[in-house]
């Protein structure tokens, strides 16, 4: 049972140390990675950012240049002609045919044309609607042409009912003005402002000083209509700006607006994010591609090297036990030698008595040999007071070897209640006639109900053994030689001290005490493995030792063993 469940610890051991190994070995480098990805893609997509709303702003500087160029020349076109022609000459409905076909075939964005006198009346028209002789006085565009001598007007439906824009130019002859108007081709105008290539969402349209659409969208016609999103670049002025922006309906778009300079329009380009980051979505997934392969690649190779190697210490931690288990062993030898001299001692007294009382009984054997000598009441009654003393004397020799046996004998450590009061006792019984014979006294001060610990008995045996020896040895030779053993509780703990008045340790060496092989002893009389073991074993049992010491005045050993404490490993 106990070997099973040594097993089962062992194997939950294993896989503790195998997950710790995976853990740190991949956490940090994951980490980094991912930081280092993170980075990289921050800054990839800032310059890819910073690249797209350049070339949004290159391209929509040469569209605003290309819309600028394209109204100048209807202008000037209609300028030219205005020029060029009188009022009398186009006023003839011929004549006016024959104008507006030529200015047709070098500048197909004309629609109609038509020429007004200075009252605003429609003198004379060419075109697909019914507007010769309307009133135009009071109409937006007329006004205008009136102060500035050429107007392009914003789009507007008038008599016709339809959305469409027109370009006036005024002529004074003999003291009085006449204008020459032509109407743009709505359609004409709007392809030539939609005709712009960015990415799959690209799209330009053109909205006048109150965000009034001029042109259409690719998504739909919006003529006449505010553009909902007009805040976001109501402010642009001269030049091109760029920048990114949420529109209404929730998209993200990058923008690049530009202010037409015949009109005072703004030419809006805009593409999709989505659409401008695609190249980034794509190298963010073909990493994280990248990344969930070489991960796998890691993790599996780290699970092997970390099996491996969580394998070695498992071996390592089975033979540190077993080097343990063996350094027990020569530590309880090295006891057991320690005490040879004192349980000499202690056997050789019973043994001269039932020396003496066997020459006793062979005494009394002898006169009965003699002829006609028999066995007395008196020789009876000597005969059993011999084999009574004989008897107990044996009794004696068995509890001391007894006691020995059961120190030194191999076992298994188990936990189990353990009264240290009474156990500090029976050690202090097994040095107690070595003591008496080097005239060192042993006081035991032991607090009355103590509670009892769940420790290992026979482990803590061999502490507090070690401690009585190593103080003996301590106070060799002293005049008024004494070991002070105190146990009592403190807090959460039993504490059991084992003060001497002996040689004390040199300071220099307290730090070293606990090292196994260390000793200040003579070659030959310490193995140096007496205090390493103690700590060992208190350690494994949950507890801890302390020491404190002054050359010439003496050394206190301190144990402290927990009250709740249960150690998982007693033997470990």
């Amino acid at each position: 049972m106990d070997s099973l469940q040594n097993n089962g610890e062992q194997s939950a051991k294993f896989k503790r140390i195998r997950r710790m190994i995976i853990t740190r070995v991949l956490i940090a480098p994951f980490l980094i990675v991912m930081l280092v990805c993170g980075v990289l893609v921050y800054f990839f997509a800032d310059a890819l950012g910073r690249r797209a709303l350049g070339e949004l702003s290159r391209i929509t500087e040469g569209h605003r240049a290309l819309v600028d160029e394209f109204l100048a020349e209807q202008v000037s076109a209609l300028e030219f002609t205005a020029t060029t022609r009188s009022f009398e000459e186009l006023a003839s409905g011929n004549r006016l045919d024959t104008l507006f076909l030529d200015l047709k075939s070098k500048f197909p964005a004309f629609e109609d044309i038509g020429v007004f006198d200075e009252k605003g009346h429609h003198v004379a028209y060419v075109g697909s609607y019914d507007l010769e002789g309307k009133d135009y006085s009071n109409t937006d565009w007329f006004k205008a042409v009136s102060r500035r001598g050429v107007y392009v007007s914003d789009v507007f439906k008038g008599y016709r009912n339809v959305p469409h824009f027109v370009i006036a130019a005024q002529r004074i002859e003999g003291g009085r003005p006449w204008y020459l108007r032509a109407t743009i081709d709505s359609a004409y105008f709007s392809n030539l402002v939609k005709n712009v290539r960015v990415g799959s969402t690209g799209q330009a349209f053109i909205v006048n000083g109150q965000g009034v659409f001029q042109t259409g969208l690719s998504s739909g016609d919006r003529l006449k209509q505010q553009d909902p999103d007009w805040r976001l670049y109501r402010k642009a002025e001269t030049g091109v700006e760029s920048f990114t922006a949420r529109a209404s309906d929730g998209t993200m778009y990058l923008y690049a607006v530009g202010r037409l300079q015949e009109t005072g329009w703004l030419l809006v380009v805009r593409q999709k994010a989505t659409d401008a980051y695609a190249p980034l979505a794509r190298a963010v997934g073909v990493a994280v591609l990248v990344i969930a392969l070489g991960g796998g690649v890691v993790v599996l190779t780290a699970f092997v090297l970390a099996s491996g190697l969580a394998g070695q210490l498992a071996v390592v931690e089975v033979e540190k036990r077993e080097m343990s288990n063996k350094l027990l062993a020569a530590g309880k030898l090295a006891e057991v030698g320690e005490m040879s001299a004192g349980m000499a001692h202690e056997i050789n007294n019973p043994l001269q008595v039932m020396m003496a009382e066997c020459y006793l009984i062979n005494d009394v054997l002898n006169d009965l040999e003699i002829p006609d000598k028999n066995l007395t009441p008196a020789d009876l009654s000597t005969i059993r007071d011999s084999m009574a003393q004989i008897s107990m004397q044996i009794s004696r020799c068995s509890l001391i070897t007894q006691g020995l046996l059961k120190f030194a004998r191999k076992s298994d450590p188990a936990l189990h209640e353990v009264d240290l009061g009474d156990m500090v006792e029976d050690v202090v019984s097994m040095v107690d006639k070595r003591a008496h014979i080097d005239g060192v006294s042993i006081v035991v001060s032991a607090e009355k109900g103590l509670p009892r610990i769940m420790s290992d008995e026979s482990q803590l045996q061999q502490v507090f053994l070690n401690l009585l020896n190593n103080a003996l040895y301590a106070v060799h030779n002293r005049p008024g030689a004494e070991i002070r053993i105190a146990v009592q509780q403190e807090h959460n703990e039993i504490v059991v001290s084992v003060a001497d008045n002996g040689c004390g340790i040199e300071p220099e060496n307290l730090s070293k005490i606990f090292l196994p092989f260390f000793t200040t002893k003579p070659v030959g009389q310490g193995t140096g493995l007496g205090l390493s073991t103690c700590y060992g074993i208190v350690e494994r049992l949950g507890g801890r030792i302390e020491v404190q010491s002054e050359p010439g005045a003496g050394t206190v050993f301190t144990v402290r063993m927990p009250l709740s404490h249960a150690p998982a490993h007693p033997g470990a």
